[in-house]
């Protein structure tokens, strides 16, 4: 995602096109490094997808990630912001987590406050869902059909259990004010008139954007004053709704943080380092294990020897010391909903096997049944796969594009390694999310 600003985009309703993709596997040719005889030791190292509907994969099929059981947090990835498939997929995991492992919380990549919004639809049913995920989410990448009907699986499991054994939506990202100032704003003054006006004093002195020009770190000073008051605030209220008031003020430091040093090389680091600290804020909530959605760039383990290029992955799993897990996404070709920069509109973007080419997709496409399971750790055995492997960058698209400069350039992105996911699932032939920012 480009950056925090880019509310603008959210508004738009525009036209994108629907290009037809032929569901065959792609030729061997002998430009590719790997053999078919290193082809054939890959397949056998996976585990095919029989049912082509995600949704309605079979508990003995998930039985396959059984082993996460004890995991305390499980990242759940995507290599796309805007396929169908990985969605859906992921829907039917959190279901299986859910009755098997008993998760209690969906963790997903959008605003705290923001989530507070639907996570109240899911806790009462209150609202129109379909509307509420139209109109009320930040970001286009989950303003979809497929979000929304994770959101009433959610709420319908919900209608019949006691409230220690509901399950929770929470956002854990940090990248706009616009739900957060709001929200503690409400909160505060329903508990305690001083801290209120001292917060809404420091808040009027500038807009939003007027708080990245401003050096004096508005947020900084109301953290402290909200610290100052815990006593008051806790007697007014309870130890959980500090902690909530607590979090909101932590988040709105990253936000500021995070937005004023936006063009640093190593801003996305840091915002994966907060998204892993929020991350673990919503752990503690619950002795019960988490389910984490995010893009693969977030969810993966990268453990590289400096800061730049760690990913919310490693810092979770630094923090936990040990214990988190990942499973990503890869993917062949296909059609994606996508953000156009040069054109200024959402799409639906066609990435063919050229597209591809020179990069591990090419390998993920080769295999007979297109859409599998497979472990990089059992893969990474092989050492003629293991070299391809870390020498082969992976194609992925994030929340927007130049059509005149594409995200696929070769070597643009580094390659999957073993230690970023702990399983991956394949889909060789993905298609667009039905996403609401795109003209029907």
């Amino acid at each position: 995602m480009k950056k925090v600003f880019f509310t603008l985009l959210t508004l738009s309703f525009l036209i994108g096109c629907n290009i037809k993709v032929e569901n065959t596997p792609i030729p061997l040719t002998d430009s590719f490094p790997l053999s078919q005889a290193d082809i054939n030791d890959f397949e056998k190292l996976t585990t095919p997808i029989t049912q082509q509907e995600p949704l309605l994969l079979a508990d003995k099929d998930l039985a396959y990630f059984d082993n996460l059981r004890t995991a305390p947090i499980i990242g759940l990835g995507e290599a796309t912001h805007g396929t169908k498939e990985f969605f859906q997929i992921k829907h039917r995991l959190f279901k299986y987590f859910v009755e098997h492992f008993n998760h209690k919380i969906f963790a997903f990549e959008m605003d705290f406050s923001e989530a507070l919004i639907f996570d109240e639809y899911i806790q009462t049913g209150k609202g129109d869902i379909a509307e509420m995920v139209k109109n009320e989410m930040y970001f286009w990448t989950w303003s979809t059909s497929e979000v929304k009907d994770l959101f009433v699986w959610m709420k319908d499991y919900n209608l019949s259990k006691a409230p220690k054994d509901k399950i929770h939506l929470y956002g854990i990202d940090c990248q706009t004010f616009i739900y957060n100032i709001p929200e503690l704003r409400k909160r505060l003054s329903k508990l305690d008139s001083k801290v209120s006006t001292k917060v809404d004093s420091l808040l009027s002195t500038n807009s939003i954007t007027g708080f990245l020009k401003n050096n004096d770190n508005v947020f900084l000073k109301i953290n402290n004053a909200i610290k100052e008051n815990r006593s008051s605030l806790v007697a007014k209220s309870s130890e959980n709704e500090y902690k909530f008031i607590e979090q909101i003020s932590n988040i709105l430091i990253q936000t500021y943080l995070f937005n004023i040093g936006i063009n640093e090389p190593t801003n996305s680091t840091l915002r994966d380092k907060y998204m892993a600290e929020n991350l673990v804020w919503v752990k503690s909530l619950t002795e019960f294990p988490i389910s984490v959605w995010a893009h693969n760039a977030h969810v993966q383990n990268t453990d590289g020897s400096t800061v730049i290029g760690r990913a919310m992955g490693y810092f979770t799993n630094n923090i936990l010391q040990g214990g988190y897990k990942s499973i990503g996404f890869t993917f062949s070709y296909g059609t994606t909903t996508n953000w156009n920069y040069d054109e200024n509109k959402y799409v639906v973007m066609n990435i063919t096997p050229d597209d591809t080419k020179e990069y591990s997709n090419e390998l993920f496409g080769k295999i007979k049944t297109p859409n599998y399971f497979f472990k990089p750790s059992e893969v990474y055995r092989n050492v003629n796969l293991k070299n391809y492997l870390t020498k082969t960058p992976f194609l992925y698209t994030g929340g927007g594009y130049y059509a005149q400069d594409p995200l696929y350039k070769k070597g643009t992105f580094l390659p999957i390694i073993e230690s970023n996911f702990d399983y991956i699932i394949n889909i060789s032939k993905m298609t667009n999310s039905d996403c609401y920012r795109l003209s029907k």
